[in-house]
Formats: C-alpha cells, sequence, structure tokens
C-alpha cells in the first residue's frame, strides 16, 4: 500500500536550454513593471546580460534593477523593499544563485505590505506570514539550492549573534521557475563543486528522511541517478551542456524533494556553520557529506533498528558502484567510500579553511538539530563526524 503523502504547490516550470529567450514573453503576463534582482557574476556576461536586459526593456515599460552581492541579510532585503514600496512593481524576477532567488523570493513576499522581513522569519521573528506576494519569476543560473521550487527563503546574519532562518510560506512558492542549463556554463569550478554537492546533499538527505515517501523518492531517485553521472563532468568542463542539464535537473528536484521530504543532520548543522562562521552553505553540505552518512549508517548498523533506510543505503551504493553482485553491506559501504572521493576530487574544503577548530564543536552541536535524519546521532557522534572535517 503507499503511504499517505502530500505534496505542496509547485511553480510553472519551464526546463530547456535557451528557455531565457522566453523571460520577457513570461514576465509580460504578469504586468510592466518588473523588480529584477541579479548577481555580480551574471552581469559579468556581458552579452548574456545585454540581451536580457534588452529583451525585457523592450516588452516592459518600467524596469528596476538591484544586485544581490552576498547571503541575503534582513538589512538587504529592507533595503530593496524600501527601495521600491509603496510602487506598483508588478514582478519580481531574481537571475542567479540560490542566495539570488532566495532575495527575490524575499523582496516579492515583503512588496506588499512594506514591512521587515526579520519580523516574519522562523525562530526570530514574532509574526506569521500571510502569504502575499508579488508574483516572482525565479531563474537559476547554478544548479544547487533548487530554491526555484522551494517555499522558503533562507535569511542570514553573521557573526556572534548571528543566524540562518527561513521565512516561510506555501505561496511563497515562485510563480514561474525558468531553468535554462545554458546560464550555468560559466560558473566557476568551485561554485559548481559546492552547489553540486549541495544538490546531491539535498537529494540523499530527503531519500532517507523519515519523512519520505513513495512519491519524493521517485523525484529523489530520478535526480541522484543525474547528479552521479554528471557531477564530476560539469565540474571537469563547464561548457558540456548535458552535465549541466543533468546537475539542473537535479537541483531542481533537490528543492521539491527538501519541501516536502525534509532533510537531514547535514542541514541541521549547515546553518550554525553559516552564521556563526560565514561557511559558505554548498562547502558545508560538501565537505561533511561523507562524514555525516558514514555517522549515519554505522548508528543504524550498530542498532539494526532502521531496515528501511539500511536497503536505501545499500541502494545508493549500487547506483554508485561498478560491482555488480555484492552484498548489501558491500554496498553501503561502498557509498560511504564514494562519497569520500567525491570529496577529494572536487577540493572541498576542510572546516578548519574557515577558522573553525575542535573549541568549537561543543558550541556547533548545541546549536544543531538532526531534523528528520534517519539516524537520531548523539552529540559524541556528531562531534566525531565535525572532527573528520576539522
Amino acid at each position: 500500500m503507499v503511504k499517505q503523502f502530500t505534496i505542496k504547490p509547485l511553480p510553472s516550470i519551464y526546463f530547456a536550454v535557451g528557455s531565457i529567450e522566453q523571460l520577457a514573453s513570461l514576465a509580460n503576463s504578469y504586468g510592466k513593471r518588473l523588480l529584477v534582482l541579479t548577481g555580480n557574476s551574471l552581469i559579468n556576461q556581458e552579452n548574456v546580460w545585454e540581451k536580457i536586459t534588452a529583451s525585457l526593456q523592450q516588452n516592459s515599460s518600467n524596469v528596476f534593477f538591484s544586485t544581490v552581492g552576498t547571503e541575503p541579510s534582513p538589512e538587504m532585503i529592507d533595503t530593496i523593499v524600501q527601495n521600491h514600496y509603496p510602487e506598483e512593481i508588478d514582478t519580481v524576477i531574481a537571475i542567479g544563485g540560490g542566495s539570488v532567488l532566495d532575495a527575490g523570493k524575499a523582496v516579492s513576499a515583503m512588496l506588499p505590505g512594506g514591512n521587515s522581513v526579520q519580523e516574519f522569519l522562523e525562530g526570530v521573528g514574532s509574526k506569521n506570514p500571510d502569504g502575499q506576494k508579488i508574483p516572482y519569476i525565479a531563474v537559476p543560473t547554478t544548479a544547487g539550492t533548487g530554491s526555484e521550487a522551494t517555499n522558503n527563503a533562507v535569511i542570514t546574519r553573521t557573526g556572534d549573534g548571528g543566524f540562518k532562518k527561513s521565512l516561510r510560506h506555501d505561496n511563497y512558492v515562485p510563480d514561474a521557475a525558468l531553468i535554462d542549463p545554458a546560464l550555468m556554463r560559466t560558473c566557476p569550478q568551485d561554485i559548481t563543486a559546492a552547489c553540486g554537492m549541495d544538490t546531491l546533499t539535498q537529494l540523499v538527505e530527503g531519500f532517507l528522511s523519515t519523512k519520505a515517501s513513495e512519491m519524493t523518492d521517485a523525484l529523489a531517485w530520478s535526480g541522484i541517478k543525474a547528479v552521479q553521472r554528471s557531477l564530476i563532468s560539469a565540474f571537469q568542463n563547464g561548457d558540456d551542456l548535458q552535465a549541466r542539464s543533468d546537475m539542473a535537473y537535479g537541483s531542481l528536484c533537490s528543492g521539491i524533494v527538501l519541501t516536502n521530504s525534509g532533510l537531514g543532520v547535514i542541514h541541521g548543522m549547515a546553518p550554525v556553520l553559516g552564521s556563526l562562521f560565514n561557511v559558505p552553505h554548498g562547502v558545508v553540505c560538501g565537505t561533511l557529506m561523507a562524514a555525516a552518512n558514514e555517522a549515519s549508517l554505522n548508528h543504524l548498523l550498530e542498532r539494526r533498528n532502521d531496515c528501511e533506510s539500511l536497503v536505501k543505503y545499500a541502494r545508493l551504493g549500487q547506483l554508485f558502484s561498478t560491482k555488480e553482485d555484492g552484498s548489501a553491506e558491500f554496498y553501503q559501504q561502498a557509498f560511504i567510500e564514494q562519497l569520500y572521493r567525491l570529496t577529494e576530487a572536487l577540493n572541498l574544503p576542510l572546516l578548519s579553511d574557515f577558522g573553525i577548530t575542535d573549541r568549537d564543536i561543543v558550541t556547533i552541536i548545541s546549536q544543531s538539530e538532526t531534523k528528520n535524519n534517519p539516524a537520531a546521532l548523539t552529540d559524541a557522534e556528531m562531534a566525531a563526524l565535525l572532527k573528520k572535517r576539522i
């Protein structure tokens, strides 16, 4: 019998090489006054940026631009909102990586009332979002967070008293996600690696989640296969459009999966590491992926109390292994070994490269959670996996 499940709203999805050419007409369907958010990297691609802006300006009466150069902070979102409130913006468009897409999502949500975003952040603010927003189009230029298909925007304040918290409502899912793998061809190697491992982490954590369903498993497995085929190829040759397409597809699947099945221990640690030590989110995912899954697998093997997750670990190992007649235990370990090989091949940094030491472990664990991880890791187990990447 199929288990009960619920799938949250999805955007209208336009996935194709060259689909960026549809942006102007798509935006025009929502109105003529556009607010476009983008990152510095796209602006530096003069030919691409000029074509996008020219087509938008030709079809619209007013186009306003704002640049998102870092992970969005409450102050950044509030400034952009106040710069355009109470002007009548018909559509918000975000073109960039996960930070840009999250910024666009938050701006579209705050524009109707001109509110401060911090008031509505989970665990920080005292108000609940009402779901009102300006129509929003998300155009990813990296394959990582899957923000183009999620209902939350991650807002960050770094340093002492820092936080990484979500603005969340089912209505905040983008109205449209326009995914053109060709826009990802110039993504640098280090960002391709970190974003790619973020995608793989989200897919695997969603696949293993205690809230997973047959529907999310199917999407996660499809995305995992795409990443398995193409992560290294995209890293080694950014112009490989087939590999970029696979990674873009995997990222999209990961966004849908995480929204509906939740995530695990790596994403339980990532907000803490990102807010206190300013470690990029994809780097956290990539550098902890092998050690965290090794800890979870060992925990399950020692207790033998979750056969379904052990079967899934074996399936993952079969996918990533070339051996055709191994035992379940062989494939479980093969998956962990492959994750360690990926970590090395993608040149993912250690946490110590960001100034994190053994003395910080207690603080990190005290603010972390295991979320929907299949193994309820102890503090000692979490400390051990962190030590492996310091």
